[in-house]
């Protein structure tokens, strides 16, 4: 290829991202118009809001639901077990010392690893 091929080719496609990114993706429906499949609106039903805050009641049911969360995890790699196992106690820890933030930051990292192995 030459300069001026690979020169045309990058004006189009940046020309391409441009109209894709003032038109949107041809082909998809807008979130909520109920034309696409694939495209779900968000869930109607009334179920009651998670309210979080840094206190140690909070802490404390983080570490309880990453502890049953692994209970009931029987697949999950060693690895893993031992990551969340060290997360999670240094959450309490930290919890534990006055750190809120950051004991519960820490139970989080475990609940997210559990869930993503």
């Amino acid at each position: 290829m030459d300069l001026i091929s690979i020169n045309y080719m990058t004006q189009t496609a940046f020309a391409l991202f441009c109209l894709t990114c003032t038109l949107g993706m041809p082909g998809l429906a807008k979130a909520g118009t109920g034309t696409h499949p694939a495209v779900t609106p968000a869930r109607t039903e009334t179920a009651p809001m998670a309210v979080t805050s840094d206190t140690l009641d909070y802490c404390k049911t983080l570490a309880r639901k990453v502890h049953r969360t692994l209970r009931q995890s029987v697949t999950t790699p060693a690895p893993v077990v031992n990551q969340v196992m060290y997360l999670e106690h240094e959450g309490e820890a930290l919890c534990a010392h006055g750190h809120l933030r950051s004991g519960i930051a820490q139970e989080r990292r475990a609940l997210v690893a559990l869930i993503r192995s």
